[in-house]
Formats: C-alpha cells, structure tokens, sequence
C-alpha cells in the first residue's frame, strides 16, 4: 500500500488495540529475564529495509557530504532534512547540489524534511503568522523539488493552526507532497482530532514517541502494556514516525540513541504497536540534541540487529 491509500485503508480502533494486545502477548509469552524472546512484528532485515535518520543528529554542524555518507556506511539508507537555517540552507544551491549529489551518489533518499523549528505556524499575530507561513511554503516547494514525500511542521492544534494548514494544502494542491503535524507534549487525541477536523488526503500525523505524555507526567512508551492503546489513537492518521530512546531523568530524558544500555523504551511493544496501525512508513530515528552524532548514528544504524537480539526473531 503506498502513501496515497493510507488514508483509505480503513480499520477499527478496536482491530488496532486486538492486534496490538496480541502483539504483547505473543512478545511476553517464554520470556527468560527482562525482556521477551518470541517471534516479532518485523524482522531484522524487514526494518533495515525502512531505517531512517533525521540530520538534526548533526545539528551543530553545518549539513555536508561527509554527514550523508556517514549515515550510509552505518548502513541507513532514508534521512529526514531538517531546516535548520544555521545547518542546511535551501537558498545555497553548492550546499543543496553536494547534498543531493552524494544522496544519490550513495543511494540515500530523502524522505521528509522537517520545517524550521524556530517559527510559530499558529502565531496569534496575523503579521507573524503570515512570515511564518510564507517560509514554510518556500519549505514545502523545496521538499517538492528534491523529491521528499512528507513534510513535519509543528503547526499546533488551534484555529491558527487551522488557517495555515488550510492555506497550505490549497497553495501546493498540484503537489504531491504531504503534510503532517508533529504531536507535542501531552497526549495523541488533540492531534488526531486536528487532522481530522482538517479532513484532507495529504494532511496526516508524525507521532514523536518521546513527546507523548500520560496524565501522570510519564511517557507511556516505557510503560508495559500502553503503546497499543496510545499508537491505536493515531492509527491510519499516523503517516511518519519520529523515535528514539528515553533515559530515567527529571529534565530532557528525551531524544536519546535507540537501544541505548541506560534507555528505558519499551521497544518490543512499540514496535507491535506500529505493526497493529498497518504502519507502512519509514522508521526514522530523530537526535533532539546533536551532542554524540557519531554514537548516535552507529545506535541507529544497529538498531535493526539490537531488537532482534534482545527480544527474538
């Protein structure tokens, strides 16, 4: 199924959590120790295929060659650009050209781009709403141009939210470039709704599993049995994935390297999860900090192998 049937494949909230509590059984079932050893949703070679990485691993870097090729010889072949301003200029056609140059160069394809981080798409100030949209549409064209299917933007979940949403589907409507808006922190339901309420074929949802939040404060991804149920409330909106690992701290636990020894993410279970909503995207792993690029990337790029070594298959 490609991207342009995702939003009419039509199943249930309730298959998703049948599916998905199915998943946990079966992940649970002859566990010896800590973690489950019993058949998985994906294999190995079954994620590799849909490995991903976002280039904010290198965001303290300025966007280059060598960064593509890195990500590549760590055996990742689909990178998310994001536009940070400092980072990757899309006006800089030497910096673009190298960039795409070595995609294709090393069979890399650029499936998303997240748009600037920096700007406020739901601004109550028409005037800044109005920048903020105008750069972002420059962003879609650009992503359009290079051949990226999805774009994330943090557009929010308002009336202002709305309009700019709005005004972008109708100002790329004969692009086949889609949208999506990124959940933040909090829960999946608002953004759900939001996508619904806008009620478009190329507008959908990247879930960030590490901006969710349970009432509780806690991310329900480290939490045994829950991200069926939190997954479930995306479903068939959910087109693009951000994830990573989370460590056991008071501030910024988030955005660490997948499977790291001190993470504490419920892997197995977040991966059945994902099968349950017939996912059909990229899993792409996204750095929030840029402080370990080279640990970051080599975590990513063995990420296919740890799952399997740590629950079976």
């Amino acid at each position: 199924m490609g991207w342009d049937k995702i939003m009419t494949h039509s199943t249930t909230r309730r298959s998703f959590l049948k599916r998905a509590a199915l998943g946990g059984a079966a992940l649970v079932a002859g566990t010896r120790g800590p973690h489950a050893k019993a058949a998985l949703p994906y294999t190995a070679k079954e994620i590799s295929a849909r490995l991903g990485i976002s280039t904010a691993v290198y965001q303290k870097e300025r966007l280059s060659a060598r960064h593509i090729a890195a990500i590549r010889a760590a055996g990742i072949r689909h990178i998310e650009l994001t536009m940070i301003p400092e980072r990757i200029d899309m006006h800089d056609q030497a910096q673009v050209s190298e960039i795409l140059a070595e995609c294709k160069r090393q069979e890399v394809r650029i499936v998303s781009i997240h748009a600037n981080l920096q700007l406020r798409y739901n601004h109550t100030d028409e005037d800044q709403r109005l920048a903020a949209a105008a750069h972002l549409l420059d962003e879609i064209r650009f992503a359009e141009q290079i051949g990226a299917g999805i774009v994330v933007a943090h557009f929010g979940t308002n009336d202002q939210s709305s309009k700019t949403v709005t005004e972008m589907l109708d100002k790329t409507r004969d692009m086949r470039i889609r949208l999506t808006v990124e959940n933040m922190r909090g829960g999946l339901k608002p953004y759900a709704a939001f996508v619904d309420r806008i009620g478009s074929d190329r507008f959908g949802l990247t879930v960030d599993i590490g901006h969710i939040r349970d009432t509780d404060g806690i991310n329900p991804m480290v939490k045994k049995g829950r991200a069926a149920d939190v997954m479930a409330q995306g479903g068939r909106r959910v087109w693009h994935l951000h994830l990573h690992d989370t460590f056991n701290l008071e501030t910024k636990p988030d955005h660490r390297a997948p499977m790291h020894p001190d993470g504490i993410i419920e892997w197995g279970e977040v991966f059945a999860a994902i099968e349950a909503i017939d996912y059909r995207g990229i899993f792409l792993f996204e750095d929030g900090r840029g402080e370990n690029p080279e640990q970051w990337v080599r975590l990513a790029g063995e990420f296919p192998a740890n799952f399997v070594a740590r629950y079976g298959r």
